[in-house]
């Protein structure tokens, strides 16, 4: 009897510590959004173009065979190209060898959706947030904004978007856990390689690398220890960012992004003035903040999401609270990271066509 006791006492014990454990939660958590992201998607989505791209990988090839008229390409005499930088292809890689052109990239994209919620959950746990703080801004992030659509629509866009999002929580994790400066470069590497933009939130993580050293700024900028920190994750990112630049010049033969500034687009009325232009500000504006449901008396709930989007506001009233934020060194070193990443979406000439809310702020 004393035997089995002991016995059962190290089972609880061991069980008592899983539950406690922030990897184990962050597990639990995902699963549990995974399960809402599943029962809410009809797990299909035909623009599968990162999925015939991490075919072609595996054929050796870089352009699309056949590909169907309905996906965006930049076709060229000697191949279809997928516009997109390459980083959500080759993470289907494996899924792909395992079931060809049948894997279903909708599932794929919540189960890193989700699996970005989990490690979310154990950054916060890293930072030492306070636990009701981190309850609701896992509720926030994973059902609160509209992540949620990207991830259970999964086409092309929308799975850069969540892939994106899946490297970043990664380097939030190791930027706040063991903070080994190349693997954080990595992995916001790899998120610029699946959305370019999210190269320039750089700033923020950087921040990260130091976060918790109170000296004063100038003391930290002195620190041999620390330039070399800092120096090794920018060296990484630069790494990743070259990969860009390689993969342009095995496709088109030039570092040259040929694939974005493809000929079709000059044709288009929104480009008038290139891919990015200052001009093309006044339409991000309104679609962050000025974009309204529409009404439609015809059936509940009478106010629905515009197709061409919806203001960041109606789609989460929650970020209102981001106008009482306490200023210190993180929340400055998030603030520079998302104006820096602002820069390239809102001088593009688009705001994301046919989404739930504004799709390009899930990118920051």
């Amino acid at each position: 009897m004393a035997q089995a006791a002991l016995t059962l006492d190290r089972i609880a014990l061991v069980t008592s510590d899983a539950v406690r454990s922030r990897w184990v939660q962050g597990a639990a958590i995902a699963a549990f959004t995974f399960a809402i992201y599943l029962a809410s998607s009809d797990l299909y989505d035909p623009y599968n173009q990162y999925e015939r791209l991490a075919d072609a990988m595996l054929h050796g090839r870089l352009d699309l065979i056949d590909p169907p008229d309905y996906l965006e390409l930049a076709h060229y005499p000697d191949g279809a190209y997928v516009i997109n930088p390459p980083a959500p292809a080759v993470l289907l890689i494996p899924f792909v060898a395992i079931w060809g052109l049948s894997t279903n990239q909708v599932l794929i994209s919540m189960l890193l959706g989700a699996a970005g919620v989990g490690l979310f959950w154990v950054a916060m746990r890293q930072l030492g947030w306070d636990i009701h703080l981190s309850v609701g801004m896992i509720a926030l992030l994973a059902f609160g904004t509209n992540f949620w659509w990207a991830a259970a629509d999964g086409g092309m866009w929308m799975f850069a978007h969540v892939t994106a999002v899946f490297f970043m929580m990664g380097a939030l994790v190791e930027a706040t856990g063991a903070k080994r400066p190349w693997l954080v470069g990595l992995l916001v590497g790899a998120a610029g390689l699946s959305r370019l933009p999210t190269f320039l939130t750089f700033p923020f993580f950087a921040y990260l690398l130091v976060h918790g050293d109170d000296r004063p700024l100038l003391a930290l900028v002195r620190d041999r220890s620390v330039r070399l920190r800092i120096g090794l994750f920018l060296c990484s990112l630069a790494a990743m960012a070259a990969l860009d630049l390689l993969y342009n010049y095995a496709r088109f033969g030039t570092i040259e992004d040929k694939g974005y500034h493809h000929p079709h687009y000059l044709t288009e009325p929104n480009f008038a003035h290139g891919m990015n232009d200052l001009s093309y500000i006044h339409r991000h504006i309104e679609a962050i903040f000025l974009r309204l449901p529409v009404l439609d008396l015809s059936s509940f709930p009478y106010l629905k999401p515009s197709a061409l989007g919806l203001g960041v506001f109606f789609t989460t009233p929650a970020f209102l609270f981001i106008f009482i934020t306490r200023l210190n060194r993180l929340t400055i070193a998030a603030i520079a990271a998302t104006l820096l990443t602002l820069i390239p979406i809102v001088t593009y000439g688009v705001v994301g066509a046919s989404q739930f809310g504004y799709r390009y702020g899930i990118d920051v």
